[in-house]
């Protein structure tokens, strides 16, 4: 997308923002067929990242405190053919590793489904049904599945490893252009278009 249809979209985004939420689907209408699916996914992720905002953050740390030690002590540990490097992350459906696939030498992003969530068909099953749903996706702007992987109690899905910092990191503290932000706001939105014209919704 050239520049001058970047500054279009924006113009459309800042516009629809003004509008009340039962209102913004006139502001939609009026962009053409190239640019409606952009500017449908970018007011997805600005409502989404509204309810993310307003979650109380204490909920997620209170849940890192408690799996701490748990977390410590899955340093070093084989899983499958998977040895545990560093804990990455973690959030409400997961802990996520970078491991060391000892079979083809190559480091992974492993993400673990909690242990208080393995006795839970439900989350199992939409554990395993985000895999499925992620490998059958193939773009540059989301992650490859290797695997789905079961180890003695442990599920676990293997994926491509990608190094660098994440949004959140980013835009920490920092500011950042107009041009940047409406670049990754593209390649958002077009990895959810992607998503999007297989069936697949992301959960936010």
């Amino acid at each position: 997308m050239n520049p001058e249809r970047w500054q279009e979209l924006e113009e459309l985004f800042q516009e629809a923002l003004t509008q009340p939420r039962e209102k913004r689907a006139r502001i939609v209408e009026k962009a053409d067929e190239d640019l409606r699916p952009h500017l449908e996914a970018l007011l997805a992720a600005h409502e989404q990242a509204g309810t993310f905002i307003e979650s109380p953050a204490i909920d997620v740390e209170a849940r890192n405190m408690a799996n701490q030690k748990e977390h410590e002590d899955m340093i070093g540990r084989v899983v499958g053919h998977y040895r545990i490097l560093e804990q990455l992350g973690a959030g409400g459906m997961g802990e996520v590793y970078l491991a060391q696939d000892l079979s083809l030498g190559r480091q992974v992003a492993l993400k673990f489904l909690p242990s208080d969530f393995t006795s839970d068909e439900e989350r199992l099953r939409r554990f395993e049904q985000e895999a499925r749903a992620a490998s059958s996706l193939n773009h540059p702007n989301i992650l490859t599945i290797y695997e789905i992987g079961e180890s003695d109690s442990s599920r676990y899905i293997a994926s491509e490893f990608i190094e660098g910092v994440t949004l959140r990191e980013r835009i920490s503290g920092k500011s950042i252009n107009i041009g940047e932000a409406i670049d990754i706001a593209i390649q958002v939105s077009d990895a959810l278009i992607s998503a999007h014209s297989k069936g697949i919704v992301p959960r936010y």
